[in-house]
């Protein structure tokens, strides 16, 4: 019971940030959609996409390394600091290369708004690095208060350059940039890494072992890029940018969904690295993935059902074409979920060899499904392939593990019976008659709470016991 507390306690914590992150992102939607037209809107998101591409290919993805690294060497400040000081060191090169040769490109091709793309990658990495750091230390209330400083601080910003100042694209840049800032300068406050940074202890030896765990994940994220968002730029070149802006808004229905579950995925690595070898790993983590899928499938069918009542309250008329793409990409987003549960356990085999084989070959996929379906079915063809690559990613990660490394399944019957509900909501979503949506609402309130009535005893039962701990 200890794992389960463990992993509820972490999700907890870390769900404070995160979730006023996104609620307080998502409730941002009408200002965006108010005050910036749909190619405002699209040219910053593009931007922040190509922000997203280059930053494994500059930081190396060395702030995952130094998470996993961390966490078997917790309590011993010596080989604390030798990762830090060798990552840290490197992401200071890695950035001045980065920043002389993208200055040169912005020179050579006078690129519109090049440099908000060098300071946004550059103050991802560091950011990334010290938010890794903490959780690797264990200290997940860092970690969840600087992801909220972040929300928090891009809507204060945005509120100031687009509401007051009126400064429209620019306004986004300047506010997004700032926030970050703001992040930075709080962790450095919270963490205080010059207490683990000692250039004497940047050793060749823990640079190599972290490049070994880190360097293949960079062409997982990169594939990683090519199913989230190449969509964007395709639709972009071939649509236009005003088609992107719609997409943009589109997503950011699944991207809250998505990012719920990235909260548990966090505290879910670090439970899975930690208790891989348990005598009973393979019971426990096919319970916990059964558990988990239960819940985020009921998530899931609850938002699409809502969506009928929620959209047209949330999203400006200029963007009603987004509509028909919410729910595709919701049951995407469902299947990447499957996708991160099985994920862990590459992760703490440190096998991160195989995390890039099975994202390189789902990329293929959706590239291939994109470019063939984009010029006959339009905009459906970005969230349909998006749906597809996932799917097939889901289904490889799963025969793969359960063959070559443990017993991990889900439970036939809350496959089958969400699979179903699926069908025939996706049926009446698209009908959008009032009487069905209300019906609907209704039925996938009761699916989830049938799905979710013994999770639910439980962690009413941990919340009583942890209050009756602390009256004591």
């Amino acid at each position: 019971m200890s794992r389960e507390k463990d992993l509820a306690k972490n999700t907890a914590i870390l769900s404070f940030g995160k979730i006023c992150t996104q609620c307080i992102s998502f409730l941002m939607l009408p200002l965006y959609t108010a005050v910036l037209d749909t190619t405002e809107y699209g040219t910053f998101d593009l931007l922040v996409t190509y922000g997203t591409l280059l930053l494994p290919l500059v930081n190396w993805q060395f702030d995952q390394g130094i998470f996993r690294f961390m966490l078997d060497c917790r309590g011993n400040k010596e080989e604390q600091t030798k990762l830090f000081s060798s990552v840290f060191a490197a992401n200071i090169l890695q950035s001045a290369v980065y920043a002389v040769l993208l200055v040169a490109v912005i020179n050579i091709f006078s690129i519109n708004n090049g440099y908000f793309l060098l300071a946004y990658v550059i103050l991802h990495v560091f950011t990334a690095l010290l938010l890794q750091f903490a959780r690797g230390l264990g200290k997940n209330g860092i970690y969840a208060v600087a992801s909220f400083i972040s929300a928090s601080g891009t809507v204060l910003f945005n509120v100031i350059t687009l509401v007051i100042l009126k400064m429209g694209l620019q306004g986004l840049f300047t506010a997004t940039l700032a926030a970050l800032v703001l992040t930075v300068l709080y962790l450095c406050f919270a963490i205080k890494p010059w207490n683990y940074f000692k250039i004497s202890y940047a050793t060749r030896k823990t640079f190599s072992a972290v490049c070994r765990y880190s360097l293949p994940l960079i062409p997982n994220n990169l594939a990683w890029w090519v199913v989230n968002v190449s969509d964007r730029t395709i639709v972009s070149y071939v649509l236009g940018v005003g088609i992107n802006g719609i997409y943009t808004v589109a997503n950011k229905f699944s991207n809250v969904f998505i990012q719920f579950y990235n909260i548990f995925n966090l505290s879910w690595t670090e439970s899975v690295s930690l208790h891989f070898q348990d005598e009973d790993r393979d019971e426990f983590l096919s319970e916990m993935i059964t558990t988990m899928y239960k819940l985020f499938s009921s998530a899931c069918l609850g938002i699409v059902a809502c969506m009928p009542f929620i959209f047209p309250i949330m999203i400006n008329e200029r963007y009603a074409d987004a509509y028909p793409q919410v729910i595709i990409l919701m049951y995407a987003m469902l299947l990447r979920v499957i996708v991160g549960l099985y994920s862990c356990v590459y992760i703490a085999e440190k096998d991160s060899k195989k995390v890039a084989y099975t994202s390189a070959a789902s990329a293929v996929i959706n590239i291939v499904v994109h470019v063939l379906l984009i010029n006959r079915i339009g905009l459906y063809a970005a969230s349909i392939s998006t749906l597809v690559a996932f799917g097939v990613m889901a289904v490889i990660r799963y025969i793969d593990i359960n063959k070559n490394v443990l017993s991990m399944k889900i439970s036939k019957g809350a496959l089958i019976s969400s699979l179903l509900l699926a069908c025939v909501l996706a049926v009446t979503y698209y009908i959008n008659q009032t009487a069905t949506n209300v019906i609907m609402l209704l039925v996938v309130c009761m699916y989830a709470l049938a799905m979710n009535w013994g999770f639910a005893k439980s962690a009413v039962k941990m919340g009583m016991d942890y209050i009756n701990k602390i009256k004591k």
